[in-house]
């Protein structure tokens, strides 16, 4: 089901503060046949079975990766589920129902007496996991496996669970609860599995005549999730050609868990309604899917020193350092003039390789924002080429040659601007201005040229910069010198929000967030009325 949600903050200023999230989530609606507009049937009313409101708070804080903690308060109980760049790493419960010992008595791992035996060292300091595996109670790689069932139970039940109040907190740096984060579409699926039994929400699905297909957004189409074999087939049947009626024809599963399934598929956004077809240049299934245990009991985690793939990590390194010397056909690896299908099939091919979720085992901040970036580039790069912009884009690329051939000589460097004489300054601001209509007009090349004249002319006007760094990022292979004249535009006036701006959006715009917020927040210090994009 797509689902609208508002989502608003309020913000005290102080980054360790809770920021009150309030949602409205209601199905999209459509003009019926007497002009009134109806609520559009849904999906297995996927809001009875998944609390919306809690579901989209985790998803939009997977999506923006934000680090921090989402509190939720429902009655007597608050639960706290940590996330550390979008991934799940940690939760706590006011519940005793919750704590980790009764978790292991649940599952009859220990017993009562050995817990009260446990207890009794707990002043020590000690974690109760890091006790029991002292007095040979559970083995030390049984910590981590009754962690994150710990993490799994309170993060289900606050998404099954009407909250009364959600705040989410930013944080700088969260500790992990867990070797291996889990991602939310894990979660979503097992809360799926987990709510109460379901009942009009499979008729409600046998009578969407919407076809289930996948979504255009790369990263939700290519998130890795944990399906058991069964589930797993469900999903295979999806391809944008059939209903969910007619995956209930073949799924080996009962109906129960069918709907289940694509319940949580669709709370995940894995799947939608109307969506894409499956891509016909590979057989390779849609979704990245490992085999999972049987429910609860999550998959065994790898060990905790485990660092992620290492030669994928080191081709991460490489590209981040490469890219920004590339065009868009170089970064797809493809030759210029290439079609649809060569570009449709290399930046499935990019995407899936070096998609956020195969490289969550890697939290270091630093590494997950070239990841970012490596991402975003791809990404753009696909979407620049299969667009409209494609004439655009290409009439820049092919004054590369000239550009680089006056790179030295005209693109100044911070320290250099103080050093240089200064011109005429009525014919430098009408060099900007005639640069300023080139550039509203999309003729981007000519606005450069023009602002490297204004540039020689008046060196000390900070305004030329800014005007010369939005022109240069509308190419991928000048953006490093993009940055380079918003920063010295923000040397030069740092009283200007709408530099700090511009900056922060260069950066968002190649997927390096945390350089981004850094801008941003500069940009809010200087004007506290900024409008900041959002993440």
């Amino acid at each position: 089901m797509k689902w609208n949600s508002k989502v608003t903050a309020t913000d005290d200023g102080d980054r360790g503060a809770p920021n009150l999230l309030t949602f409205s989530s209601y199905p999209e609606r459509q003009p019926g046949p007497s002009g009134r507009r109806h609520a559009v049937p849904p999906v297995a009313l996927v809001s009875n079975l998944v609390n919306q409101q809690v579901a989209e708070a985790f998803k939009k804080l997977y999506f923006s990766k934000r680090t921090g903690v989402l509190t939720c308060e429902a009655g007597e109980a608050r639960r706290a589920v940590y996330f550390s760049s979008g991934f799940v790493v940690g939760a706590r419960s006011s519940l005793e129902e919750d704590r980790l010992g009764e978790v292991m008595m649940r599952h009859r791992r220990i017993t009562r007496g050995q817990f009260e035996d446990a207890s009794h060292f707990i002043k020590s300091g000690w974690r109760l996991g890091e006790i029991l595996a002292e007095l040979n109670i559970i083995g030390e790689e049984e910590i981590e496996t009754f962690v994150r069932l710990q993490l799994l139970d309170i993060a289900c039940t606050q998404l099954i669970t009407p909250p009364k109040r959600l705040a989410f907190s930013n944080l700088t740096t969260v500790d992990s609860y867990v070797g291996a984060p889990l991602s939310v579409a894990d979660i979503l699926m097992e809360a799926a599995r987990r709510a109460p039994s379901i009942g009009k929400e499979i008729d409600s699905l046998k009578s969407d005549g919407r076809k289930l297909g996948f979504p255009k957004d790369p990263l939700k189409r290519f998130q890795d999730v944990n399906l058991k074999p069964e589930e797993a087939f469900v999903l295979s049947r999806v391809d944008g050609t059939q209903t969910a009626k007619d995956i209930f024809t073949v799924s080996p599963l009962s109906e129960e868990m069918t709907a289940r399934t694509l319940i949580g598929l669709l709370t995940a956004d894995l799947i939608e309604p109307d969506g894409d077809e499956a891509p016909k240049e590979t057989k390779e299934p849609k979704e990245k899917v490992r085999p999972a245990q049987e429910s609860p009991e999550p998959a065994p985690a790898e060990a905790p020193g485990a660092s992620g793939p290492v030669p994928e990590r080191e081709e991460v390194e490489r590209l981040f350092r490469e890219f920004p010397s590339r065009n868009h056909w170089e970064v797809l690896e493809i030759p210029r003039g290439s079609g649809l299908e060569e570009i449709q099939g290399a930046f499935f091919r990019g995407v899936k390789r070096f998609h956020p979720d195969r490289f969550r085992r890697i939290p270091a901040p630093d590494f997950q924002e070239k990841l970012s970036y490596v991402f975003r580039r791809i990404t753009e790069a696909k979407e620049i080429l299969t667009s409209s912009a494609r004439a655009g884009y290409e009439a820049l690329a092919e004054k590369e040659g000239l550009y680089e051939a006056s790179r030295k000589s005209s693109i100044p460097s911070p320290g250099g601007v103080a050093g240089r004489p200064a011109g005429d300054a009525a014919e430098a601001m009408s060099l900007f201005r005639h640069a300023q209509q080139a550039y509203q007009a999309s003729d981007f090349w000519n606005a450069i040229q023009l602002c490297h004249r204004a540039i020689d002319q008046a060196p000390e006007r900070a305004e030329i910069y800014h005007l010369l760094g939005l022109a240069l990022s509308k190419n991928p292979k000048w953006r490093q010198d993009a940055e380079k004249n918003l920063r010295i535009a923000t040397n030069l006036d740092p009283w200007k929000a709408d530099y700090f701006l511009a900056l922060g959006s260069l950066y968002q715009e190649v997927g390096l967030h945390l350089r981004a917020r850094k801008a941003f927040e500069q940009a809010k210090v200087v004007d506290p009325t900024a409008e900041v994009p959002e993440e």
